[in-house]
């Protein structure tokens, strides 16, 4: 039988190579150390060790063994069980899956990193745009690592949330993998009634051949969402003779307590995405190593909209093309919006290289260097609702063509040879984001070469540089203190709007950051650490803050080009207990937040506004239990848990004085988990439940109607799965997604039950 070995005798055996910020540095920043990394956390028969306990804050890590045993359809679902963190996930196949974590909501997706094989995949260019997920086929995962707040000085600001590294595999001998799955859901709400599906084929392929190793993986997902919103309107006091009469709308109420009645269903995307990626490795000289990666990502996909209203006939009924959009509701005049129709046409392309020595004392050297470029990013939608829209119509072309970001890594490592002393970490960071969304007037919207003219454009850059240092130093066998400094430097420029035939530059704007950190670790003894921990992490405004604001039909984003950085300043006391069979830490943080960066939506004259603004002071205090045990009271019997109370309180806001003492939007009182798989002979059968709590959409918290579109629920979700191993190389899968069919939303209505069939095969 497996088991995890004692805390004491593994640090000890670590040694001061760096033990503070191997694993996070290591995955993030290609750091010369990522064979420490996997020593640590994978054990040779497959299972799941803690991180080196010595890391400067919390931690959780998930192995390729045990994502096979949960529902794993997209790459994000790798954190659907990390304590304390929860992903925006929509639908099957949701290109915005927002990353939230333990101090910041899925409306603050700049507060997460992710990287993948030390590549960084954030997308920080859009008010929703979330980690490039996409570009990571599931086949591929080895492991995810998951590291909290600002703790560590070898990540950008944006770490003062969440920061995510994803490993995949890379192959020491000829495998081969291949998966198919089809899924559906079963989604009622509003009146509506439908059935939503998909399949997913995926394949991977790698192979060694002296120094040089090679990995293939491809991708394809068919893919169906619920609808994502619902139109709605509030009757007009006119009169209502002549009006044609219609049937179907449903009456409820809004988020505020408000009365409004539902008109139809939109938002409903279908479409296909492909992925493909190419990996290099090559050994130049046994401590010098090349790699390389080439990725693409293309997703075409439709949005249609489905209409509740039935004329006197029965027929559906939406709002005309042309002439009144008036019509008679249960004896009140309602004016109807048009649903509009949309077409999507994306294509990515990432690439990335690096060169970094492999020694195993002394100095290591890394040079590291990626680009996302956003090729095609294309959303055309009609000026008329679905059923009018299907001849040549007049629309818009919204592109972000040529829009990405581009990062650059220098960074250099001492490791001692003995087990006391100092591992030295210095580096240089760079990453510039660019932003060019422009929108065009189109004659015909099934075409963007029926150009008009260009009626909005929003286009700017940033640029972060940073300088950093880290000392992790064991001056005793059983302490670690740990010290570092980032320094950064930031800048916006070339910020230009178009809009209503006004044209409106920025002035580019500076400015700088010092970000210290300090933590200390004590082994207690053979299953005790005790660890404390503060770091300031600056996370800088978006080019998207700073230069896009758009209006769309009834909805206004005003952005703020004067926007000040979040600051944050946070602590933990963690204390972790190896328990033989498993591991229970308990971590208590505290998370002060000035200039916090959030947009308030306000609702005028029937037009919604959404205002990004700086909100003065933001505290979040709380506490995380997180357990996890292996071949627990049986032979087979796998578990983890954890439990998370948050406490996020808006104390100082004169924008909006009603904010002030306050629960901070999207973040839950409760976060809660458990997932258990139990393995007997080629069977295995596992069983997880999330839980998220209380919390609020807006800073006022005036929104207290939850259970209705628009609002944010408390929800608790089951989720059943069964393999069933035909051999080594082979194995069939089925399950069942929100097990019970819950209904609930987070803004959004989020998918009913959704039952899925899996085989897969591997060499």
């Amino acid at each position: 039988m497996y088991r995890q070995p004692h805390i004491k005798p593994l640090v000890v055996a670590l040694g001061a190579a760096f033990a503070a910020l191997v694993a996070p540095a290591a995955l993030a920043q290609g750091v010369a150390t990522e064979r420490e990394l996997n020593a640590v956390v994978v054990a040779t028969d497959g299972a799941r060790e803690s991180l080196d306990p010595t890391l400067p804050s919390s931690s959780h890590s998930t192995t390729r063994k045990e994502l096979e045993n949960q529902s794993f359809i997209n790459t994000e679902d790798a954190l659907t069980y990390a304590p304390n963190t929860a992903v925006r996930k929509r639908f099957i196949g949701d290109r915005n899956a927002n990353l939230a974590g333990r101090s910041f909501g899925t409306l603050q997706p700049a507060r997460g990193l992710a990287y993948v094989d030390g590549y960084l995949i954030s997308n920080f260019l859009g008010r929703f745009d979330a980690p490039r997920w996409n570009i990571v086929a599931p086949e591929e995962v080895a492991r995810t690592d998951v590291l909290y707040g600002p703790f560590s000085a070898l990540y950008p600001g944006n770490s003062i949330g969440t920061t995510v590294a994803i490993t995949t595999r890379m192959p020491t001998e000829p495998e081969a993998s291949a998966r198919v799955l089809a899924y559906r859901q079963r989604h009622k709400d509003y009146g509506l009634s439908r059935d939503y599906g998909g399949d997913e084929e995926s394949a991977y392929a790698g192979r060694r051949w002296g120094d040089l190793s090679l990995s293939l993986s491809v991708n394809r997902l068919a893919y169906e969402s619920q609808p994502m919103a619902y139109a709605s309107a509030n009757p007009v006091n006119a009169n209502v003779a002549g009006l044609p009469a219609v049937s179907g709308a449903v009456h409820d109420r809004d988020p505020s307590g408000r009365a409004r009645t539902i008109l139809g269903a939109t938002g409903i995307q279908e479409g296909v995405q492909q992925q493909a990626k190419l990996r290099l490795a090559y050994d130049i000289t046994p401590e010098l190593q090349a790699d390389m990666l080439v990725a693409h990502w293309r997703n075409d996909y439709r949005v249609s909209n489905e209409t509740l209203l039935r004329d006197a006939a029965g027929n559906p009924y939406w709002r005309p093309a042309s002439g009144s959009s008036a019509v008679n509701i249960d004896g009140l005049r309602y004016n109807l919006p048009a649903m509009q129709p949309q077409r999507g046409e994306d294509e990515h392309l990432q690439l990335g290289a690096r060169l970094r020595t492999l020694r195993e004392h002394g100095w290591n050297h890394s040079v590291q260097l990626s680009s996302y470029q956003l090729q095609t990013d294309s959303l055309r939608q009609a000026n008329v609702s679905d059923p009018y829209a299907r001849g040549a119509v007049a629309g818009t072309d919204t592109r972000r063509d040529g829009t990405g970001w581009t990062t650059f890594e220098a960074q250099t490592t001492w490791t001692p040879e003995s087990r006391l002393g100092h591992a030295l970490t210095f580096g240089y960071h760079r990453n510039v984001y660019e932003l060019e969304n422009r929108v065009y007037a189109l004659s015909d919207w099934h075409s963007s070469s029926s150009r008009t003219g260009e009626t909005q454009n929003y286009l700017g850059k940033t640029e972060v540089q940073a300088l950093y240092a880290q000392d992790a130093w064991r001056f005793h066998p059983d302490w670690v203190a740990t010290a570092g400094l980032r320094l950064e430097r930031f800048r916006a420029y070339d910020g230009e709007q178009f809009a209503a035939g006004t044209r409106v530059g920025h002035e580019d704007r500076k400015a700088s950051a010092a970000s210290p950190k300090l933590s200390l670790a004590y082994v207690v003894d053979d299953y005790w650490l005790l660890r404390a921990s503060y770091g300031r992490g600056v996370r800088f405004p978006t080019v998207s803050e700073l230069f896009q604001g758009t209006v769309s039909n009834n909805t206004i984003y005003n952005n703020d080009p004067d926007l000040k950085p979040e600051k944050s300043d946070a602590i933990e006391l963690t204390a972790i207990r190896d328990t033989g069979a498993g591991s229970l830490r308990v971590s208590v943080f505290q998370d002060n937040i000035r200039d916090a960066i959030f947009q308030q939506r306000q609702d005028v004259g029937g037009v919604t506004v959404n205002t990004v603004q700086n909100v003065d002071r933001v505290r979040t205090r709380g506490i995380e239990f997180a357990w996890q045990g292996s071949d627990l009271f049986v032979d087979g019997l796998d578990v983890q848990a954890s439990l998370a109370f948050n406490r996020a309180l808006t104390l100082s806001n004169p924008a909006v004085p009603a904010s002030e003492g306050k629960n901070f939007p999207r973040i839950p009182r409760i976060r809660a988990s458990v997932f258990g798989s139990y393995t007997q002979g080629p069977w295995t059968a596992s069983l997880g439940v999330r839980h998220s709590g209380k919390q609020y959409n807006e800073l006022d918290n005036s929104d207290r109607n939850s259970d209705t579109f628009g609002a944010v629920s408390s929800f608790t979700v089951t989720d059943a799965r069964f393999v069933y191993r035909f051999s080594r190389q082979a194995r069939l899968a089925v399950g069942v997604d929100n097990l019970t069919d819950e209904r609930y939303y987070v803004y959004h209505p989020y998918p009913g039950r959704t039952a899925y069939a899996e085989l897969a095969i591997s060499y």
